[in-house]
């Protein structure tokens, strides 16, 4: 069997709401030579059903399904260890693309150096409707050749984290910790991934993100429940870090376990630390938001 240019991975857990959407906004691609392998995390819904008959008409599906729900986490990095493509993108069951998306996506990518670990485009925000809310989300571009200045610029961006929807070298991409089981996770790939090399932002909105009740954040009020959405043996724990501790807490390991030099990690490190005090004090202005900006941007 030959392989893929691209493999599309679409973790779901009861997703019957939106999946239809989704999966028709895929398979519609004007760029073919893709799969799509989705995992079924034990929906309790019609997601079985759906998925079942999309695949059965479709040879470039392949649909497993989980006896158990094992985290939003794990789920995502299966069907990332399923993947035969040379580019890899995570396609959530609720969002949706643009027909051009992906080729445009393979376009700009193989046009693209090899210090490139990948490249996302424009997006929208949208609602359960699919009426636009919001346009020209987050915008992360930085091809800057040093790595303090990239993560700077990512940190300094990251709200929606849409990008992480993008189109990903899967060499780059398999030299990351990948989703980790705690909320914030993809924005630590995301760090990994701009310490790494250079992000490149391809400039058309082909890209639909959907804000709606019951997506992750608002169906998992509070840090144990979203712990618990990543990893269900999170709900068992005595104690629970908050979200942004954690996530401030992992970044920093990411940039301790990187192959970069001592300097860059000092450096990447003095960049996170200042993430950190600028969100305890967000409500004074947004000053070290600023000076993060002043210091590491050009």
């Amino acid at each position: 069997m030959n392989r893929p240019r691209v493999s599309i991975g679409m973790p779901v857990f009861n997703g019957a709401d939106f999946i239809q959407k989704s999966l028709r906004s895929l398979l519609v691609q004007d760029y073919e030579d893709f799969e799509l392998i989705i995992s079924d995390n034990a929906s309790t819904d019609e997601t079985s059903l759906i998925c079942r008959e999309f695949a059965g008409n479709d040879a470039r599906i392949r649909y497993t399904r989980n006896e158990i729900n094992l985290g939003a986490a794990w789920n995502y990095n299966k069907v990332f260890q399923a993947a035969r493509g040379k580019y890899f993108k995570w396609a959530a069951h609720d969002d949706e693309c643009h027909p051009t998306m992906l080729g445009r996506c393979v376009e700009f990518i193989e046009d693209t150096p090899d210090t490139v670990t990948m490249v996302y485009p424009q997006a929208e925000l949208i609602d359960g409707e699919g009426n636009t809310l919001l346009t020209g989300l987050d915008q992360i571009e930085c091809r800057d050749p040093r790595p303090h200045r990239r993560l700077a610029r990512l940190l300094q961006s990251l709200n929606h984290c849409d990008p992480v929807f993008g189109l990903i070298k899967t060499e780059f991409l398999r030299r990351t910790k990948l989703i980790a089981p705690f909320f914030g996770a993809d924005y630590v790939l995301l760090g990994e991934l701009s310490m790494l090399g250079e992000i490149w932002e391809l400039d058309e909105i082909l890209f639909r993100l959907r804000a709606h009740s019951r997506r992750s954040m608002k169906a998992n009020p509070g840090a144990r429940a979203r712990a618990a959405w990543y990893d269900p043996t999170a709900a068992r724990k005595l104690f629970i870090l908050p979200d942004w501790e954690r996530m401030i807490w992992e970044m920093f390991k990411a940039v301790r376990r990187s192959q970069l030099s001592t300097s860059e990690k000092v450096k990447c490190c003095t960049v996170v630390i200042g993430l950190h005090y600028w969100q305890r004090f967000r409500n004074t202005g947004g000053r070290f938001k600023r000076q993060i900006k002043a210091r590491y941007s050009g």
